[in-house]
């Protein structure tokens, strides 16, 4: 049946999450009741839900989990559940009176609630992150290395379940699921091989001796967002927890599950009470965390708002911070670029995860002729099949919240209002299966220039801004004023004009031919500009950034 989710898949999640089938709440909370959007579908082109080739994906068909029990596709209501906190390796409800709802971005459907953390608990997190962390530093890293190894077996195990979770309350396709996975399981990996770096130096002249040492920094909090909610708190926490720390997460109020899932696997790794504990709530459980004096180190990921807000509080008190925060990633098109291998990659970075990625190529500058490049854009987006995630076929899922959906709407009201044309418009675009689902189509919008707020701004939905110039000299000049620098992107067949693109531009994050994506394995990441505040997030960096250096000078006579 279109959009059910299966028995086994609703009954798997909760039974992962020790969560209840139910809750009591009101009728009006099982849907969607605060928003109604305009399903009038307005596109200027013809969409269709087929294409005779696609953007890298396959049919993602609903995969279950054996249970003792029935695996029938009979459609159940998905169950409300109670986000709980872990602290000192116990599951807990909260205790507050704050409570925030998680929707299903395809149906509305109430999926859980999730606590604002009282203060208390708060403290009760880092109490116990701090008394374990003496202990667990004192262990041999061999150890902590193999409680890792535990940790990935213990996830591979629940793939399945990880996978399900993303596709249910972040909206992802099976692929985007599993491609998360990979690189959230890359990033242990990476973990555990950079424990041969983290041997300090030795010197010794006559009877003195030099040497240094690297020493955990203590507790580290990580704040992570939304849309990558398995791979991102695995950037941090693996490198946190080799070096001898302990962590308290606290991942978005939008998408809880995921890391109660991930918690549950560091309990069932065998991972000693304190060591990773989870926290759950908005930007006050964030101000009530990072206000504790014992907290040394602070790594963030998620809004400019509120990674420049962590940044300054962080600083303010002297903790170690590192935040990525927004992007606005170019895509420079010259005329010599092979051009069905060019669009093919544009509109897969561009309207994948629903343009829900920091990296997600969002401004398309087309040099001389490849203006025209865009009308075969256009239609090779807008035969996108756009619809709930866990559906077989869909490419473009919806948008994390209504909230997300109105604001990236309104910023193509805004273009419009400045001038650009819409030339392919996915707003008030309706899935007919999901009608209330926070859906936007690919959209693209044309006869853009710099001071349009739709450039300026990181739109985070399926929106492609594109921006015409004549030379390739130009559309670096226009990369690199602008105040992001995540990536960018040149598309050609000429390596000199690579090698004239990759001297100049001014981003920490380039690509050739090939949009830029996240880093995996030991590849650091070298966002600059206002992207990146701080020091690296991953690759070879991190042990660092969770480590304290220290220098011994020893005389023995």
């Amino acid at each position: 049946m279109v959009g059910q989710i299966s028995a086994t898949t609703v009954t798997t999640v909760a039974t992962l999450l020790e969560q209840p089938l139910s809750l009591v709440v009101d009728s009006k909370d099982d849907t969607a009741g605060d928003y109604s959007p305009n399903h009038h579908h307005r596109n200027k082109r013809r969409r269709s839900d087929e294409t005779s080739t696609r953007l890298g994906t396959s049919d993602p068909s609903r995969v279950t989990v054996p249970l003792n029990q029935s695996t029938s596709t009979m459609a159940l209501p998905i169950p409300p559940t109670t986000t709980q906190n872990l602290i000192n390796n116990e599951f807990g409800v909260s205790k507050t009176r704050v409570w925030m709802k998680v929707l299903d971005p395809a149906s509305q459907k109430l999926l859980a609630r999730v606590p604002e953390s009282t203060p208390a608990e708060i403290q009760k997190a880092v109490t116990v992150a701090e008394a374990a962390q003496s202990a667990w530093a004192s262990l041999p890293i061999a150890k902590r290395k193999a409680m890792l190894f535990s940790l990935l077996h213990v996830l591979q195990q629940h793939t399945v379940d990880f996978q399900q979770s993303l596709q249910l309350e972040v909206g992802k396709t099976l692929q985007d699921a599993e491609s998360e996975f990979e690189r959230g399981i890359d990033a242990i990996h990476t973990a555990c091989s950079a424990t041969a770096e983290m041997n300090g130096k030795h010197w010794t002249t006559n009877s003195t001796e030099t040497y240094t040492i690297h020493q955990p920094v203590g507790v580290c909090v990580v704040i992570t967002p939304f849309n990558f909610p398995f791979m991102i708190p695995l950037w941090s926490i693996p490198y946190a927890v080799i070096t001898g720390n302990t962590v308290v997460l606290k991942p978005s109020e939008k998408a809880p599950s995921t890391a109660n899932l991930l918690g549950r696997c560091f309990v069932q790794a065998g991972f000693p009470p304190g060591v990773v504990n989870i926290i759950h709530g908005s930007s006050g459980a964030v101000d009530k965390l990072l206000s504790q004096p014992v907290v040394s180190a602070v790594s963030f990921v998620g809004s400019e708002l509120a990674g420049e807000r962590v940044y300054e509080h962080a600083k303010a008190t002297r903790k170690r911070i590192q935040v990525e925060v927004s992007g606005k990633n170019h895509g420079i098109v010259l005329e010599d670029a092979p051009k069905t291998q060019t669009l093919y990659a544009i509109a897969g970075s561009a309207f994948g995860a629903a343009g829900q990625r920091c990296m997600a190529l969002s401004v398309m500058l087309c040099v001389g002729s490849t203006k025209a490049w865009i009308d075969d854009l256009a239609q090779l987006a807008g035969s996108l099949k756009v619809g709930c995630g866990s559906d077989p076929g869909t490419e473009v899922g919806p948008l994390i919240t209504a909230a997300a959906k109105e604001r990236v709407e309104d910023m193509i009201d805004l273009a419009e209002a400045e001038g650009a044309h819409v030339v392919l418009d996915g707003r008030n675009y309706c899935v007919p299966e999901y009608p209330e689902g926070n859906f936007v189509g690919p959209t693209i919008i044309t006869k853009v220039q710099t001071s349009m707020q739709c450039y300026q701004d990181e739109i985070f939905g399926p929106v492609l801004v594109c921006i015409e110039v004549d030379t390739l000299d130009e559309a670096i000049e226009i990369a690199n004023e602008n105040r992001y620098g995540n990536g960018c992107s040149l598309f050609t067949t000429d390596p000199v004009q690579a090698q004239t693109f990759q001297r100049k531009i001014n981003i920490g994050q380039i690509g050739i031919n090939v949009p830029v994506l996240a880093a995996s394995g030991p590849v650091a990441r070298t966002a600059n500009k206002d992207s990146f505040l701080g020091d690296n997030v991953c690759g070879r960096s991190p042990w660092q950034f969770f480590t304290m250096p220290k220098t011994v000078t020893a005389l023995w006579r």
